[in-house]
């Protein structure tokens, strides 16, 4: 018995020291593991921000203080219209890698760019590098654009947001538009008539659908001129509601930003004929 109490003080005895030894080294490794992750993680999203001031900037430069010199939309307004249409990361990540190798009409969500600067050319930048952009572009606020902060300074927030959104009429009268467009701006105003959501996904796809026929009207070439210019204001009014839409949280938020949509597409009438 006195041999078999001995025996276990020492296994306790060498059980507690091994704890001691190997506890600290445990910690250790484990401390390790976490600062390596975070040091990868910096370094990715170090990369992903050189790789887009290396590729991007070269068109989408947000240091351009005039809409003369500007070559492509800055970054924050490419994420601004993106994101709504692709909330989840892989989502984002794959579009913009897909637009970028292979740009198309179809795939444009950004018509007023579009018919301002035209369609970019197909760039076969390296996939992983350009995953590593759009990884950062998705996490991170980008670079606010010089031309936005001189007028935000001069004119205050809410006077620049509303800049383009201002419509006028043709010395008092209607503006000439194609039929093709009024066609298209009756399917809107029935889309939003007749919409019943039954749940959440339904008002993000009504968002989508009403910027698909906004896109559609953006991208006819037949419209031209001032009244080109004031259907693309016309539909700059009605795209933070049509983000919105296909960003919203609840039904409560879904019917708000469809009541929006619906209250301003109606106003087409009052500015457009064929």
């Amino acid at each position: 018995m006195l041999l078999r109490g001995t025996v276990n003080t020492l296994s306790k005895y060498a059980m507690n020291q091994s704890l001691k030894f190997y506890l600290p080294v445990i910690f250790f490794l484990l401390f390790t593991t976490v600062l390596t992750a975070q040091q990868d993680e910096i370094t990715s999203q170090e990369k992903g921000y050189q790789l887009m001031k290396t590729f991007c900037y070269v068109c989408h430069n947000p240091n351009v203080t005039s809409h003369d010199k500007m070559l492509a939309p800055p970054m924050m307004m490419v994420k601004r219209h993106y994101k709504p249409n692709y909330p989840v990361k892989q989502d984002f990540i794959n579009a913009i890698v897909n637009w970028v190798h292979h740009p198309s009409p179809e795939k444009v969500l950004m018509p007023g760019a579009v018919r301002k600067f035209k369609i970019m050319p197909p760039l076969a930048y390296p996939k992983e590098d350009l995953e590593a952009i759009a990884s950062y572009i998705f996490d991170h606020e980008m670079d606010k654009p010089a031309m936005m902060k001189k007028m935000q300074a001069e004119n205050g927030n809410n006077k620049m947001m509303n800049e383009k959104s201002v419509l006028s009429l043709n010395d008092g009268k209607k503006w000439k538009v194609d039929t093709e467009t009024i066609h298209t701006m009756d399917e809107v105003n029935q889309l939003l008539n007749n919409f019943k959501g039954k749940e959440l996904s339904d008002y993000h796809t009504l968002g989508k659908e009403v910027f698909a026929k906004a896109k559609k009207v953006i991208l006819d070439e037949n419209n031209k001129g001032e009244a080109f210019e004031q259907l693309h204001n016309f539909f700059h009014g009605l795209e933070n509601n049509m983000h919105q839409l296909m960003e919203a949280k609840s039904m409560e938020e879904g019917e708000k930003y469809k009541g929006l949509l619906e209250v301003h597409a109606s106003r087409f009438a009052d500015y457009f004929e064929e």
